[in-house]
């Protein structure tokens, strides 16, 4: 035959489901963004939002950690937690700064530059085949977050400060190899070590930083860290089961869906208006999501 063969049916639907996850953790992530950031907005000092987040994530799975005992932990692969907790922390807070000093839709605009980094990182580091059609869907999603980016940016560029559009893209760059991390450590891990490793040593690491900076969160912060934290906790569920069901080359495209959402989160919650690029970019987005699913299946 000229072309692959295209996947069985039951392939087809595993990596439907693993899409259809991902959807639902850019959702919970959107979500969590806008609630960490109400609460940075709110005077809480930024290293306790990941050590929060880590904290409520530990206290929440603390009956499956007893249940399960050391067990629980146990794992062959040191080596690669450590690589995921190094690119998720890097990642958590060059995304918290982005989104603390520049505009939610433009952050989140600039950060899904991801998925660019992501395909040439699955072909290096994982060996993932990158088919033409994928990559072409994930430079029409990256057109579809300029559409939606390049009135805000157009009209104030000069005036989004450095360091946020710095920590918008490295935090984009870090994003990807977590992407790439959690795909590795599905092969072997359950998406509960994987969330409760990274909790862990999220609280390891900044409880003396969050101790030399602490600040009392007032009511509404801490309301707003416990759902965010929630919100976090269950997109990394759903992002560990979505790596099970399909490759990062076609989950990565995917990840677009937070621009649209947080737009419409920075409309509700902050105020921060939306040019009519938000719909023709959601458009795009919607494209390039629907053609993958249709790949997906091996219909196209």
């Amino acid at each position: 035959m000229p072309e692959a063969a295209a996947p069985p049916l039951a392939e087809g639907r595993r990596a439907l489901a693993g899409m259809g996850l991902m959807v639902g953790a850019c959702l919970a992530f959107a979500v969590m963004g806008a609630l960490f950031r109400a609460a940075m907005q709110d005077g809480l000092p930024v290293p306790l939002v990941p050590f929060a987040r880590g904290l409520f994530t530990t206290l929440v799975m603390l009956p499956w950690l007893l249940r399960r005992g050391p067990q629980a932990l146990a794992t062959r692969r040191p080596g690669a937690h450590l690589g995921r907790f190094a690119a998720g922390s890097c990642s958590f807070l060059l995304t918290m700064l982005a989104l603390l000093w520049l505009p939610l839709a433009d952050a989140v605009a600039i950060l899904h530059a991801k998925p660019l980094w992501a395909l040439p990182l699955a072909f290096l580091l994982l060996g993932e085949r990158i088919g033409w059609d994928r990559a072409i869907a994930a430079a029409i999603g990256f057109a579809g977050v300029l559409v939606i980016a390049s009135p805000d940016l157009a009209a104030g560029g000069p005036d989004l400060p450095a360091s946020g559009l710095a920590a918008a893209l490295a935090g984009g760059a870090a994003g990807a190899m977590v992407l790439v991390a959690v795909k590795t450590l599905s092969t072997t891990e359950p998406p509960a070590r994987v969330v409760a490793w990274y909790a862990i040593g999220s609280v390891l690491l900044w409880a003396p930083v969050s101790a030399f900076v602490w600040q009392t969160p007032t009511p509404r912060a801490l309301v707003l860290l416990v759902a965010g934290s929630l919100c976090a906790m269950a997109g990394d569920f759903m992002a560990s089961w979505a790596a099970r069901r399909a490759p990062v080359g076609l989950l990565a495209p995917i990840e677009y869906v937070q621009i649209p959402a947080a737009a419409l989160i920075g409309l509700l919650a902050f105020a921060e208006t939306p040019g009519w690029g938000l719909f023709w970019g959601t458009l795009v987005l919607l494209a390039a999501t629907l053609y993958l699913a249709q790949r997906s299946q091996g219909t196209g």
